[in-house]
Order: structure tokens, then sequence, then C-alpha cells
């Protein structure tokens, strides 16, 4: 190779390795939150407090936080809304019309012995239509006998005119257990 053109070699492997890299990225994501989205102080506390109430409410009261055109990305949603051919909102509606009216789930089945609740959000902000919810919880400890341990989840809502229109959270599909 003549060393004048080494240089020139260099940046072309370069070139080449980052648009390879760039190639095997997924698609860009949609801009969060709504591009040119703007908000008042008054406003952001609206759509925090739509996004807390989902969590104070079930049945029909929860229903009615979601607008039609509700999009979920948690897996386990998804795939029950693929798999019955529904819309996410009608999965969404399917899920918590099943619930009995009244205030939110509390502790989940097995969970063991709960402390005081204190504060369930932990943090929540707002920019724009995006609500992040961080919530404290506690499990029992697998390796220290009728101990808990606090660990945090998180929820985030995109919220427009007083209606939550979609959702994340951390979730995974669980593994399915094989038994022997």
């Amino acid at each position: 190779m003549n060393l004048k053109n080494a240089p020139v070699a260099g940046f072309a492997i370069a070139l080449l390795a980052a648009a390879s890299a760039l190639a095997q990225q997924p698609p860009a994501m949609p801009a969060n939150p709504t591009p040119g989205c703007a908000s008042t102080p008054a406003q952001l506390e609206a759509n925090k407090k739509v996004a807390m109430e989902f969590f104070r409410t079930r049945g029909a009261d929860r229903v009615a936080l979601a607008d039609p055109s509700y999009k979920q990305h948690k897996p386990e949603f998804k795939r029950r809304a693929a798999e019955n051919k529904v819309s996410d909102y009608e999965e969404f509606k399917t899920a918590f019309l099943s619930q009995p009216q009244g205030q939110g789930a509390g502790p989940a089945p097995g969970a063991g012995p709960m402390p005081q609740r204190g504060n369930p959000f932990e943090i929540v902000t707002a920019e724009c239509d995006i609500v992040t919810i961080v919530h404290k919880m506690y499990r029992p400890d697998p390796t220290m006998e009728g101990k808990l341990y606090e660990f945090f989840t998180f929820d985030v809502f995109r919220v427009k005119d007083g209606k939550l229109t979609e959702h994340w959270d951390g979730s995974a599909i669980p593994p399915v257990r094989r038994t022997q």
C-alpha cells in the first residue's frame, strides 16, 4: 500500500464500520414527548393527576381514563390483544372491566406482609404530554425469612386531553416454567 493513501484507507474503513453499525441499529423511535408540545404548569399537574388516578381506581373508573386511541407497550397486554385480534384499547377494557369497582389493587397476591404503604408514588414527573411514575414497592427477601426488601418500578404514560393514550413500563413476559 502506498503510505500517502493510508489515511484515506483508514478513513474508508472507519466509514464502512460506522455504516455497518448504523445498519444494525433498530429504527429510530418517535420523539417523546410529542414534537412541538408545550404545556403550562397547570397542564403538567393535570396530566400527573390523570396518570396517578390510574393506580387509585379499578374497573370502569379505570377504563374511563383511557382514550380509544390508547396504545400499549406492555408485552403481555400486546400479546393478549394480538391473540384476541383486538385493539390495545379493547384489551385494556377487557383487562380492567373484569376488576371490581373501587380503590386500587393494593399488594400483589402472594406478596407477603407489607410495611406501611408510605408513598406508592416515589417520584412523579411530567414533561409536556409524558408522565413518569416511579413506584416504591416491597417483596419478601428470598434469602432472609420474614424480611422485606425495597425495590422500584416505573410506569410512563402519554396523556392528551385528560386521557391516557399510551403506556410503557419495564415488564417482560415471564418465562414458562417447565415441569418434568
